[in-house]
């Protein structure tokens, strides 16, 4: 594309700049494409060419995507350089290749009228928070079909390495701009490895089969929630999923508010339904809270937060992420287990809470997650669940989109899109469910067990 650019007419480079609009408003990849591979100046003409036909940057993004795109096409031409240079000369190959430059052309002229198209969609998508009708996921399918928006995602296991360490770096990259000490805290949890191992031997449960969903490549490691990679990465990475929530915050502050919020919202719901004397003011609080999906504890300790003096239970699939949640919350329970099939006795918790696990489950491990729920809520109780809005999803551009979801396995058509939550708690026996946008990405869900 590169060499297109560098020597063909302007009409052409015009298109394969539009094509490459996916780098240009998705920073993401570049840096990480771009770091190994030398550079190669462009001349003045063209650099002039590239800015004239370059599109607009997306709002917020400022010139910085016009700059990466040059910088990217800079870099690439280097690569072109050197694979021109082992090419036998010749007018027959020189045809050759003039013939794959064609076709490369039209395939990018193609796909980038696609991106364009799904770009232009995604910005049609209606704002959730002002439709009331309906549940939150419905038409969800629809819309995007509608909007022209594609729901089906390359799975990780099927990209290359050279974009999956793109993808990967980008993430670690993004955090640590923005301050958070990624590479400290991964040092932290290596160095207090011999801690950890005691404690997975101590929680794990050998007699658990792990599902097939559950051994997929989860967020980009290959061997999913199952490896110490994934569990000593863990707190940072957690500390870095609202870093595009709001404009002008540190992480910090980000991290609060989005938490700040739900916390809030549980906290309320709660009290406002267990008031039980207006003179003295008095509220039943709840006594148990269990955690489902609790990964590295992060939100068993935010859920205990609520209630103090809660008898707070984290449980999770993934040992490696329990034995981090044990060293940093020690005084709270956490267990190994099934979400589908926890082993609690029935009617044994008054709070439980699903913080961001129902996108990582196929539709029909869901709707079991719910039953358990349900089962194991003793009468009066109350589930939270906090979880990604697919809505929002579809509104993103279609590579941030696609780098989120290529590392969600079921976050797609016939699976997390199509679960409408509201309509299966209230099939359970729910009642007073209600959603609301705990943030501008994510939907808080919460609904009572009445008897």
């Amino acid at each position: 594309l590169a060499q297109a650019i560098l020597h063909r007419d302007a009409l052409e480079s015009s298109i394969l700049l539009f094509r490459l609009q996916s780098l240009s408003s998705m920073s993401a990849f570049v840096p990480s494409l771009i770091a190994p591979h030398p550079r190669v100046d462009i001349s003045p003409a063209h650099t002039e060419l590239i800015q004239k036909h370059a599109p607009k940057p997306a709002v917020g993004q400022g010139t910085s995507g016009k700059k990466d795109l040059i910088r990217f096409v800079s870099h690439a031409g280097a690569l072109a350089t050197a694979s021109v240079a082992f090419t036998v000369a010749g007018r027959r190959r020189r045809r050759k290749m003039q013939r794959c430059t064609g076709s490369v052309l039209t395939r990018a002229h193609k796909e980038s009228s696609s991106i364009l198209k799904e770009t232009a969609a995604g910005n049609r998508m209606p704002d959730v928070q002002q439709n009331q009708n309906g549940s939150i996921r419905d038409n969800v399918v629809k819309l995007a079909k509608d909007a022209g928006i594609s729901l089906e995602i390359k799975p990780w296991e099927r990209l290359s390495s050279f974009a999956k360490d793109a993808a990967r770096g980008w993430f670690v990259r993004r955090a640590e701009d923005r301050g958070i000490p990624w590479s400290d805290s991964v040092s932290f949890f290596e160095s207090h490895q011999a801690a950890l191992d005691k404690l997975y031997a101590e929680i794990c449960n050998p007699t658990i089969k792990y599902p097939d969903y559950y051994t997929l490549p989860f967020h980009g490691y290959e061997e999913g929630n199952l490896a110490w990679s994934a569990a000593h990465e863990l707190e940072a990475a957690t500390q870095s999923m609202c870093l595009g929530y709001y404009e002008g915050l540190t992480w910090q502050e980000a991290q609060e508010k989005y938490r700040g919020a739900a916390r809030e919202t549980i906290a309320q719901r709660w009290f406002s339904a267990n008031f039980t004397g207006s003179e003295t003011l008095t509220f039943r609080a709840p006594k148990t809270l269990l955690d489902i999906g609790c990964s590295g504890g992060f939100s068993t300790q935010e859920m205990a937060k609520i209630f103090p003096g809660v008898a707070a239970t984290g449980l999770d699939l993934s040992p490696y992420y329990l034995a981090v949640a044990k060293l940093l919350y020690p005084e709270h329970d956490f267990v190994h287990g099934l979400a589908e099939n926890t082993g609690f006795s029935s009617e044994s918790f008054d709070v439980v809470t699903l913080n961001f696990i129902l996108h990582e489950l196929p539709l029909a491990s869901s709707r079991a997650v719910l039953r358990e729920a349900y089962r194991l809520l003793a009468p009066g109780g109350m589930v939270a669940i906090l979880d990604v809005n697919p809505r929002r999803l579809l509104e993103l551009p279609p590579l941030r989109r696609w780098a989120f979801q290529v590392t969600e396995p079921w976050c797609k058509d016939g699976e997390y899109y199509s679960l409408d939550l509201e309509k299966e708690l209230k099939d359970l026996g729910f009642e007073a469910v209600s959603v609301t946008a705990n943030d501008p990405v994510n939907a808080m869900i919460i609904a009572r067990k009445l008897k």
